[in-house]
């Protein structure tokens, strides 16, 4: 169980998220606005793949890190009460007032009084902290519950996409062939992804040095101490049978090689190539986009345009 990925992709989250979206695409077909150019398949499915694992790793890696810092200070507030709040504001004017002094250029011994006073508030604060630690971390926990019990954790919902910029290729598709998008090629994409979680890919790629930590015996606690930490930043339920999940990610991963080769030839390997494929993708899809008569960077009409 030693899944090699091939040079030609960046990580395992590529190969199964390019994977879904090139089956769906196999059974919708190109809209008509690409018809003509079956070579430019290639880019969409890389963008869409692309989209899928920003949306479900990247971007909720970052929400989750907010879910968690929210909570923090006014836990912290209510069990320190009026003392932890008085401390925390002594410190915060000790803080200004050493660098007040220091960028006023005092006198070398008031600096050196308000240091000595600043870090020994600043001591006192986060031993008050220490204590309610762990009453920060059952609140984090509490919080994260309640965040991932309102999304699903598997799948694409219907508005899955609807985070991504406005000049993205999941964007623009869907304005410039709004019928194809939701009639044909998203219901499809859903269908296939309905257990599907990007962090399958994120863990493949954790797997060799999962791996090189235990013995055999362990292994399967490792993946499951490992997929248990990252579960709340991903709202994700861990890889499942992960031995077959790594078999069939080296077979997916060739068929996928072999798909891209077929439709665009160099594509994976020529970084002139794929750039060169992009650029062709983005300007037929925006020179159709029904939003050209907008201003830039705004979703209003121009006043200067001929409405």
């Amino acid at each position: 169980m030693h899944p090699v990925l091939p040079n030609c992709f960046t990580s395992w989250s590529q190969v199964l998220t390019d994977w879904h979206v090139c089956g769906a695409l196999a059974k919708s077909g190109l809209p008509p606005s690409l018809a003509s150019h079956p070579e430019l398949a290639a880019p969409v499915v890389a963008e869409i793949g692309r989209a899928i694992c920003v949306q479900q790793v990247d971007h909720q890696s970052v929400q989750t890190a907010l879910v968690r810092e929210r909570v923090v200070e006014p836990i912290y507030d209510a069990a320190g009460g009026p003392e932890y709040v008085a401390v925390r504001n002594a410190m915060e004017e000790s803080q200004y007032r050493y660098v007040s002094f220091w960028r006023n250029g005092a006198k070398l011994a008031e600096i050196c009084v308000a240091r000595n006073d600043m870090e020994r508030l600043q001591a006192g604060y986060f031993a008050m902290r220490q204590r309610h630690t762990r009453r920060v971390a059952q609140a984090q926990s509490e919080a994260l519950h309640r965040y991932w019990s309102l999304k699903p954790g598997r799948g694409l919902g219907d508005n899955f996409f609807a985070d991504c910029p406005a000049d993205s290729i999941p964007a623009l598709m869907s304005r410039v062939e709004p019928a194809w998008w939701w009639r044909e090629f998203f219901l499809r994409l859903q269908r296939r992804c309905q257990r599907f979680h990007a962090a399958d890919g994120v863990f493949l790629d954790h797997l060799p040095t999962i791996r090189a930590r235990v013995s055999v015996k362990k292994l399967s606690a490792e993946v499951a101490e490992w997929s248990k930490d990252m579960s709340d930043r991903w709202g994700w339920d861990g890889p499942g049978h992960y031995r077959m999940l790594a078999d069939r990610a080296v077979a997916k991963a060739r068929k996928l090689l072999e798909w891209y080769e077929t439709c665009a030839p160099g594509y994976l390997t020529d970084e002139d190539i794929r750039g060169s494929f992009h650029s062709r993708l983005n300007n037929l899809l925006k020179s159709r986009d029904p939003w050209k008569p907008l201003v830039s960077g705004r979703v209003i009409e121009s006043e200067h345009w001929r409405n």
